[in-house]
């Protein structure tokens, strides 16, 4: 009977342990870490953006191209790679691949948007707009004498109504 126990504990160990594998996969292998970044991401034509990369363990000089800027050599300082990189005025808003290519071949992506702040973009459509023209300032002023009137006239039936309850 003991040796059943024994037998089922082991066995409900060993079927969770595969069930979480199946379930959250098996921990993936360490690898050198490839990635660039733009800061900041989304930039009006004209300013400048700084890039930040890592080509794992290299800190070998790599490129980073984009039709926003050209191609710019990213430099290694402390553990990453990094350069700066001017938008031309002239640059239509768009999104922008960024690519990074290490020497080691190892290439990473990243989207540098671009936007044009000389054309706002529209505002939600939220109606038409029929209370925000100037012709309601008589409708309002109206409105409000009217409600402060109707305040008045409740006030005065309210006070009678009590002065005739005590005179009674």
């Amino acid at each position: 009977m003991r040796a059943y126990k024994i037998a089922t504990r082991i066995a409900a160990a060993a079927l969770a342990a595969g069930g979480s594998t199946l379930l959250f996969g098996a921990a993936p292998a360490r690898a050198d870490t490839v990635f660039i970044e733009v800061n900041p991401s989304t930039i009006n034509a004209g300013f400048s953006v700084s890039l930040r990369a890592s080509c794992g363990s290299t800190v070998n000089p790599a490129t980073a191209k984009s039709d926003a800027f050209g191609v710019i050599t990213l430099m290694a300082e402390k553990n990453f790679l990094i350069g700066t990189a001017t938008i031309p005025s002239d640059t239509k808003p768009h999104g922008y691949p960024v690519k990074l290519t290490c020497a080691s071949g190892s290439t990473a992506i990243t989207t540098l948007w671009v936007i044009n702040p000389t054309k706002p973009t529209k505002g939600p459509n939220t109606g038409g707009g029929a209370l925000a023209h100037q012709g309601n300032g008589p409708l309002v002023l109206g409105g409000s004498i009217a409600a402060i009137c109707a305040g008045l006239g409740l006030g005065i039936v309210t006070l009678r109504r009590r002065r005739s309850a005590y005179e009674a």
